[in-house]
């Protein structure tokens, strides 16, 4: 010690330093790692043309080519097609005489029309569903079909009390408004009650998680041979996803905005 104090005496008039006992520094604590922030799953991805292509060898732009594609012989198809300009003058003259509330692209397409038209002559159903009103003019082309039927009811179901103004108080149209919040109740409670579904249209919320709910609980309604037609399949994988884990053989209207989806039921062998 007294050698140190003599020692830094002289270093301390030399340098102004001086030689002090080495403490080793206090280590600090490393801190905690921060957490990581939960990665966000991936919005549901659209399907590409080759999930089509995969499903179905012909991809229509042509309704009529669209029909016969589903089974029905092109005489048959020709004939509903040329009834179906008699249907668009009405609807054109029903627009002008009726309040629309909702935007013109939620409507069906002029080929989807004819196409939904052609479906319900063609099929003949009893019960048809569509989930998806707005204005009402899928129903106008439904509606229209069962007219010249002569016999058939829609179903429509919606979240809008004002949905369907094109159609309102039609004889063969039953509209059920649904609790936005929980539009799933109703629908199933509803569809419950149908012995069958010989045609059902999807056309409302396009989320896979709802798209998929519908297909589901329709499916097992649908006879051999009746259709589950869905459009906007374009949006989401759900149609592509549900009729390949059915085994189904569906087709595809390219229309010009959208995607309309259609397969014929038939039985598949689970041997």
């Amino acid at each position: 010690m007294p050698l140190r104090k003599t020692a830094n005496s002289y270093l301390r008039r030399l340098t102004g330093y001086e030689i002090r006992k080495y403490r080793p520094p206090v280590r600090k604590p490393k801190p905690a790692p921060k957490p990581q922030p939960v990665a966000k799953p991936l919005p549901p991805q659209p399907p590409t043309l080759h999930d089509f292509t995969k499903l179905s060898v012909m991809l229509e732009v042509s309704p009529t080519a669209f029909l016969e594609a589903l089974g029905w012989p092109a005489d048959e198809v020709a004939k509903v097609a040329d009834e179906f300009d008699e249907v668009s003058e009405r609807l054109d003259q029903r627009y002008s005489q009726t309040e629309t509330v909702f935007p013109p692209r939620w409507g069906v397409e002029q080929s989807t029309g004819l196409t939904l038209y052609g479906l319900v002559r063609l099929l003949q159903p009893s019960v048809v569903v569509e989930t998806g009103v707005a204005d009402g003019r899928s129903s106008f082309m439904t509606l229209s079909a069962l007219e010249r039927n002569g016999h058939g009811m829609l179903h429509s179901f919606d979240v809008r009390a004002e949905a369907g103004n094109l159609v309102r108080g039609h004889a063969q149209w039953n509209l059920t408004i649904s609790d936005a919040k929980d539009p799933r109740r109703s629908f199933t409670e509803a569809i419950e009650k149908l012995d069958t579904i010989d045609l059902f249209l999807h056309d409302s919320d396009h989320g896979y998680p709802n798209q998929m709910f519908e297909y589901e609980s329709t499916w097992p309604k649908i006879p051999v041979d009746g259709i589950l037609a869905s459009d906007d399949v374009d949006l989401t994988k759900a149609y592509v996803d549900f009729v390949t884990r059915t085994q189904q053989r569906p087709h595809f209207l390219f229309d010009r905005r959208k995607i309309l989806g259609a397969v014929r039921k038939q039985e598949v062998d689970t041997d």
